[in-house]
């Protein structure tokens, strides 16, 4: 066969496209490599001990000198907690008024202790705090329940 009879042009081959998967397997191997070394040289150490404050009343309330507040959880949605001191219900403005003379009489401020019941809603305590937390010298706390 001649150079002559020859009447198709030349194609030149295609060469195989390089391979554009990355083998992420040596990339694991290390991971995990590094994993294991760091968690086998760490020291494990446990919670440093927590410095917890004494506690002001000393114990019962009763006999620290502390008024206490106790919001009654309300017995229907439309109505509001029932809020008492000394066991006596009271109104927010009373409230206001009695804390206010009693932190004004004492020179040294007082202490409030506020217990809510746990299905008081939020909003309820929120406006006995902020009206307590208006009162020159008054230092207050939320008494916690645990659970049961």
């Amino acid at each position: 066969m001649s150079v002559e009879d020859d009447d198709e042009p030349y194609v030149r081959k295609k060469q195989p496209e390089p391979d554009s998967e990355i083998d992420i397997t040596p990339m694991i191997d290390v991971t995990f490599q590094l994993l294991i070394f760091f968690m086998v040289t760490s020291t494990m150490q446990g919670n440093p001990p927590a410095e917890i404050p004494k506690s002001s009343s000393g114990g019962s309330i009763e006999t620290a000198k502390v008024i206490l507040i106790v919001i009654k959880a309300p017995v229907s949605a439309t109505v509001d907690p029932v809020i008492e001191i000394d066991k006596k219900p009271t109104t927010l403005e009373e409230l206001r008024a009695r804390i206010g003379d009693a932190a004004g009489a004492s020179t040294l401020g007082i202490d409030v202790m506020i217990m809510a019941d746990r299905t008081v809603p939020n909003r309820f305590t929120g406006e006995v705090d902020s009206l307590i937390g208006e009162i020159e010298g008054v230092t207050y706390h939320f008494a916690v329940q645990d659970r049961r």
